[in-house]
């Protein structure tokens, strides 16, 4: 509570500095002792910004403020008397006062979405206190009080426009920041969801081929006659059993991830491949190396399998960033053709020998390795690649490879089975 208290003295401050600094540029229209200043301007924007705070806690503090600042400077620079020089500037907190009590009763900030009412809100705001105190100071005994009020109300639209031209421009730079962290959220997320896809469709591979390892222990309990044995199959078979449901607890729970509320069933492969590139170029950013992206497509198609499309076209890419070692392109292509949906992954990299191109989908295969620590690779990204188009997909892999020139990987899939239809 204390901070909070603490907080808005310390901006009520910040306000009534900036209103005074900005109250040195002004007119003075006939020169008489009347200032139209940039500070109503600011001031404005202080009020509209700072919703949870008093309008007349605002308007008071920069009308005595300013009061007391311009009242400081005169005495202190001239041979003016203090009472005089007190008269003289105290008409500037009853502007403000009653720029206040208008902001209020006009309910500016009600209007706020509604730009015509909300300039003449403010219109009237501006020009009809600096009436009031320009009659306080009665105006009209050393100048045309008609001309004077013309030129109130010529600048209170100027000051108006102004304003409202910062306001809606400032709002669209906000919305615009605004939607571009929500779109780097979002993506941040079917990136991270896409990874766990893979990893769900792996765990649950191996549940299955934990399944089959428990029927083939169980197998062998029935058929051994050794009571030895049998003990030790039996042994096998629980321990099997009890890992079978801590991975069903795994994969209930990563499953839940998926019923997260996105908002979103279907992708185009447009976004995605977006997606793809901004992950892409993110990496690279963080690998120090220049290499650049491109990402082509020859129709868009919307899919509901956007997460596993993204996870292999990631693991794909990440393998053609490690293969290029300071300087390369990556061009990933996408085209419809002959029933199958094409992915084209290619870089400039090392190239693969060929005797090697058989073993580089293989689980635990790996020729990348930590110079420095030694500490080598999984070997699982082109492994999971595999079971999602292989197994998942049913589709092919095909791998063409040469040495200091580079990788192109081809994946088909069946159309039918993740082009939406209608």
């Amino acid at each position: 509570m204390v901070n909070h208290s603490s907080n808005k003295i310390r901006d009520l401050f910040i306000i009534s500095m900036i209103s005074i600094l900005m109250g040195q540029l002004y007119i003075t229209p006939f020169d008489i002792n009347f200032r139209l200043t940039l500070a109503v301007f600011f001031m404005s924007l202080f009020l509209i910004y700072f919703k949870t705070y008093s309008i007349m806690m605002i308007s008071i503090s920069v009308g005595v403020s300013t009061f007391l600042f311009r009242s400081i400077i005169e005495y202190l620079g001239s041979d003016i008397p203090f009472d005089i020089v007190v008269v003289q500037y105290l008409p500037a907190v009853v502007y403000y006062l009653f720029f206040g009590l208008f902001f209020k009763a006009l309910k500016i900030r009600d209007y706020l979405n509604q730009p015509f009412n909300l300039f003449l809100s403010l219109w009237v705001c501006d020009s009809i206190p600096n009436i009031i105190e320009a009659s306080i100071r009665r105006s009209w005994l050393v100048a045309p009080f008609d001309e004077l009020v013309i030129t109130i109300i010529f600048v209170g639209a100027l000051r108006t426009i102004i304003t409202l031209i910062v306001y809606y421009l400032a709002q669209y730079y906000v919305s615009r920041v605004q939607k571009n962290e929500r779109e780097k959220y979002f993506r941040e997320i079917i990136i991270f969801i896409s990874k766990l896809k893979t990893e769900l469709f792996l765990l649950n591979k191996s549940r299955i081929d934990i399944n089959k390892t428990v029927a083939y222990v169980h197998h062998h309990f029935d058929t051994t006659k050794d009571e030895d044995n049998k003990a030790v199959f039996l042994k096998i078979a629980k321990d099997i059993h009890e890992i079978n449901k801590d991975y069903l607890r795994v994969i209930a729970g990563m499953d839940s991830i998926f019923n997260i509320d996105i908002n979103i069933k279907y992708m185009s492969i447009k976004d995605i491949l977006n997606i793809v590139e901004d992950n892409v170029l993110k990496l690279i950013s963080n690998s120090k190396k220049k290499i650049m992206v491109s990402v082509t497509y020859d129709k868009i198609f919307l899919t509901d399998e956007f997460y596993s499309i993204i996870s292999f076209l990631n693991n794909l890419t990440v393998n053609s960033i490690d293969s290029i070692s300071s300087y390369g392109k990556i061009c990933i292509t996408t085209t419809l053709e002959d029933g199958k949906v094409v992915f084209i992954v290619e870089d400039t990299g090392e190239g693969i020998p060929e005797e090697r191109i058989a073993f580089i989908f293989k689980s635990g295969y790996t020729t990348k390795y930590d110079n420095q620590t030694g500490k080598m690779s999984t070997g699982l990204g082109l492994s999971h690649v595999q079971n999602i188009v292989k197994e998942y997909f049913k589709g092919t892999i095909d791998v063409k490879s040469e040495i200091n020139t580079g990788t192109k990987i081809t994946v088909k899939i069946p159309k039918e089975i993740i082009v939406q239809k209608g």
